[in-house]
């Protein structure tokens, strides 16, 4: 390689640093025919040398829409060899499924993060003995998927050992799919140049064996830039015409211009036999390392005809070799492909699907050439299309099915298919967070249903969209409609399944409380019902019948129990509310854990978002701000908008922002939210942004406003049908309203309602926040210290480490303020010490207001721990080793253990046993530091 020695060098040092540990990624970037394939070849070469494992793949135009198809060059050859090992183990079991066609289906993943995180896993294990370089040449041709994995790998490099080496074509408006490697971290890139006068001479004494005269080569190097493709063919060209490499030839080599390397193609192939120029064209549209026995079949030649084509376009330049028939560059290749008018590139590519179907290629190996035909109402092309969906679908690519189910809607589909075609496309946007397009789509599928059993479908699937975007009232009409149209004789499952829908969304439905009970009571009488689903609704419905609510939690129980409520239904969220309402935060906690876990191995991208939420809910309600905190950002993360989560994070947020003395931000969060001022709530994820917002406006000292969101709150609840449900503390924040107004008559009645529900119900947070409301009307000290003892007694059998710090605050500042300083000293020290942990910074604050200890470091938390050094530390703790931690967050060993070790050191310990008894002693938050 001629005046390479930077690139060269930069790839050596790469390769070096990788051997002794360390990661990296570099690019390749440059036009064509710089070299971009030589200097990997000369890595590979190198790493092999070096005991490195090798992957390679190469990107190409034909399999751009072939889902993971580079990944499947990159890991194929080692899965083939690799035998029974350990491959798939641990975290990497996911992608299993990319490399054993024969694995069911049922369980697909819906999106690609279940896959990008196993093929990530993959790796690891792959790297456990030695390092890996990854080489991916033509990337500007990549597939979405594999492009997709090498973003995600770039930001894992701290959990494996490789170096990841790109080349990408550049100036000729390709795509760029890689970016988003580009942008991930430290990348080196290496932008090959032409090649200057004398290394275009030195290139020419190469080829032609003798030197050339100095105007020669300066007319090569200004027709070519340098540019070593481009020199070799302007060479070829002088070569077959007979011209001596003197100054003469600088004439003709000027005249040729900068289209002589095109020109030099096309005029060789014309004067070769047609049998030849037929093999050229099949491998163009088969494209290279086809198997001979279909490129014969491609261009209607015998196998001997057909190789013998091969053996001569290789002695021609044109194919670097015959068998499998390869071009030496893809410039060529382009070349001899445009030299086929449209309609002839048409009816190849028609004729290279047959082909292939015959081979037994995969659906999305034929469809990618029906992508390239012209459209002509050809019922087969969309049955063919619509194959290579559900292929790319069942392997996690909902963006390489929408590809193929737009092409089919542009055949168009005959009459009878329109319908499902455009329901498949709206499912797949529905699963790559596309909303607008989904709906689009899904509409478009129900008007054009034709049958009761389409139409049931249809509008089943939109209104599961119309419910995740946070439109309730529009889902229970379709689901409606849906139940009604139910042709008789469908299976009884069907029937359950659509009516259970209907309860769930009918139950998010603030106004919706009669037709819930309609249909509950239709559900409970279906055959094919399922018995989670029933006892989920009743534990909920327990809890709604008014204190006390014994059965509740084991009806919520039994109904989450084996994870039979998957997290893209709605039943779980009942049986979930239900445990959280009778204060089982904990349990909540980790039914949402697994449900989560769910949603990341299936791909459920939209559940994601609302366990986020209802983990950052109960995170708070614990008085684990971080961890709540962690969630809400995590939920928040590219949420498409409108969304049915969006209200419950911005609820947490809300009060997260209250917590952090930030009530000009939280106030943002509001008027950016589905409830600005003077919005009412049509949703019960709604009541809790009210609440959020009725408590907003304490901070803000506008009582007014206070009053009538907690008002329109309790308005809200009598009409969803829960009056004397403890969710929010709607009476406490009218109350609370009623005596900064001066009304203490009307703020004592409500807080003596909500005292007497609370110790009905019988849960002690509910009873102790009740408590404290009371204390804060009292006219009397001695009262006020006996509510609030009863509100900390409480309070301490309880998980809520907040409420529990702000009755010792009320409390310590209560005998602080009275006879008994030493007394409110001591407790208020317990309130700051809680304070902390909880990382509530107002009421920190206001502690060292009363105290006057503000700045002074407080003791206990959790000992400074970042949320990933808790979640490792609470694994590790709960009895999994750090192999088992590592597939759970589909991380590597070594991340897991140096969590753990900076874990160890910030708590001051030596051991897991140690590390449990200090986290047990520090009590909730978990995340906090």
């Amino acid at each position: 390689m001629l005046e390479r020695d930077v690139e060269i060098g930069v790839l050596d040092s790469s390769l070096q640093a990788l051997v002794a540990g360390r990661s990296g990624v570099v690019a390749v970037e440059a036009a064509a025919g710089l070299g971009k394939t030589s200097l990997l070849r000369h890595l590979r070469d190198a790493a092999r040398a070096a005991g490195c494992v090798v992957l390679s793949a190469r990107g190409a135009e034909l399999e751009r829409d072939f889902t993971f198809g580079a990944v499947r060059q990159l890991f194929g050859p080692v899965v083939a060899t690799a035998g029974d090992t350990e491959l798939f183990t641990g975290a990497a079991e996911p992608a299993e499924r990319l490399f054993t066609p024969s694995l069911d289906t049922a369980d697909a993943p819906h999106s690609l993060f279940p896959l990008l995180s196993g093929l990530h896993g993959l790796l690891v294990n792959i790297t456990a003995t030695a390092p890996a370089v990854v080489l991916v040449d033509d990337a500007q041709w990549l597939d979405l998927p594999s492009s997709r994995f090498l973003g995600f790998l770039t930001r894992r490099l701290d959990s494996v050992v490789a170096l990841i080496v790109i080349a990408r074509r550049t100036g000729d408006g390709e795509p760029a799919p890689i970016d988003d490697v580009l942008a991930a971290g430290d990348v080196r890139v290496l932008e090959p140049k032409g090649l200057s006068e004398a290394a275009v001479g030195q290139l020419a004494r190469r080829v032609l064996g003798r030197d050339v005269a100095a105007e020669l080569r300066a007319a090569c190097h200004a027709i070519t830039s340098g540019n070593p493709l481009l020199v070799r063919e302007l060479l070829r060209f002088l070569g077959s015409s007979d011209l001596r490499p003197d100054a003469t030839a600088a004439a003709s080599v000027t005249a040729a211009g900068p289209g002589a390397l095109r020109r030099h193609l096309v005029a060789r192939l014309r004067r070769e036999p047609a049998e030849v120029r037929a093999v050229v064209s099949a491998v163009a549209v088969l494209g290279d390392g086809t198997d001979l026995q279909w490129v014969a079949r491609q261009a209607g030649l015998p196998v001997p005809t057909t190789a013998a084509a091969a053996e001569r376009l290789v002695g021609h330049g044109i194919f670097e070799h015959d068998n499998p028939p390869a071009f030496v560059h893809a410039v060529v290749r382009d070349v001899m492909l445009s030299q086929l008018p449209l309609v002839e590139r048409s009816a190849q590519h028609e004729r290279a699907a047959g082909v292939l179907t015959e081979a037994g290629r995969s659906a999305e190996g034929i469809a990618s050439h029906l992508l390239k035909t012209i459209p002509d109402s050809n019922p087969a092309r969309v049955t063919a299309l619509v194959a290579a969906a559900n292929e790319a679908k069942a392997q996690g690519s909902p963006d390489n099915a929408a590809v193929y189910l737009r092409r089919a809607l542009r055949e168009p589909p005959p009459p009878e298919l329109r319908s499902e075609v455009n329901r498949l496309l709206g499912n797949c946007e529905v699963h790559r967070l596309a909303p607008v397009e989904a709906e689009e789509h899904l509409r478009t599928a129900l008007a054009l249903a034709d049958t009761p059993g389409q139409r049931v479908m249809c509008a089943y699937s939109l209104a599961r969209l119309r419910n995740a975007c946070g439109a309730t009232d529009e889902a229970i009409e379709l689901l409606a409609m849906a139940v009604g149209d139910l042709p008789p004789g469908a299976p009884a499952e069907v029937g359950a399944e659509l009516e259970a829908e209907l309860v769930g969304v009918a139950r998010a439905d603030i106004g919706s409380r009669s037709r819930l009970l309609e249909h509950l009571a239709s559900f409970r009488r279906r055959p094919g019902r399922s018995p989670a689903v029933e006892k989920a609704h009743l534990s909920l419905e327990s809890i709604l019948a008014g204190p006390p609510a014994a059965e509740a939690p084991a009806l919520a129980r039994q109904a989450l129990a084996g994870d039979r409520l998957s997290p893209d239904r709605t039943a779980i969220w009942a049986a979930v509310q239900t445990l959280v309402v009778a204060d089982l935060l904990d349990e909540a906690e980790q039914h949402l854990d697994r449900a989560l876990g769910t949603a990341l191995r299936r791909g459920l991208l939209f559940p994601l978002a609302l366990t986020r939420g209802f983990l950052a809910r109960v995170a708070f309600l614990h008085g684990d701000l971080r961890s709540a905190a962690d969630h809400v950002a995590r939920g928040s993360a590219g949420l498409p908008s409108p969304n049915f989560a969006a209200p419950v994070l911005d609820a947490v947020n809300t009060h997260l922002l209250i917590e952090a003395g930030r009530p000009d931000d939280a106030d943002r969060v509001i008027l950016e939210s589905v409830l600005p001022d003077g919005a009412e709530p049509r949703t019960v994820p709604d009541l809790w942004l009210l609440d959020a917002r009725t408590r907003l406006r304490a901070e803000q000292d506008n009582p007014r406003a206070m009053l009538a969101d907690a008002l329109t709150c309790a308005r809200c609840y009598r009409q969803w049908g829960a009056p004397e449900l403890l969710d929010v503390p709607w009476r406490l924040r009218a109350g609370e309203a009623h005596r900064r107004l001066g009304d203490h008559e009307r703020a004592g009645a409500l807080v003596a309602e909500q005292l007497r529900i609370a110790r009905s119900f019988g849960v002690a947070r509910h009873v102790g926040t009740a408590l404290r409301g009371a204390a804060t009307l009292a006219t009397d000290l001695t009262d006020a210290r006996r509510l609030l003892t009863e509100s900390v007694e409480l309070l301490e059998q309880s998980q809520a480490r907040l409420e529990l710090a702000k009755a010792l605050t009320q409390l310590g500042t209560l005998l602080i303020h009275g006879p008994d300083q030493p007394g409110g000293r001591t407790v208020l020290a317990r309130a700051a010490e809680l304070a902390s942990a909880c990382h509530a910074t107002a009421l920190s604050d206001r502690i060292g207001r009363v105290t006057g200890d503000r700045g002074t470091p407080r003791r206990g938390g959790g000992h400074g721990f970042t949320p990933a050094e808790r979640e490792v530390a609470d694994l590790a703790t709960s009895g999994l080793t750090n192999r088992q931690i590592a597939d759970r967050l589909h991380l590597s060993a070594k991340t897991i253990e140096a969590h753990l070790s900076r874990a160890y050191r910030k708590a001051g310990v030596r051991s897991r046993t140690q590390l449990a008894a200090r986290l047990a002693g520090a009590g909730r938050p978990p995340g906090a530091g």
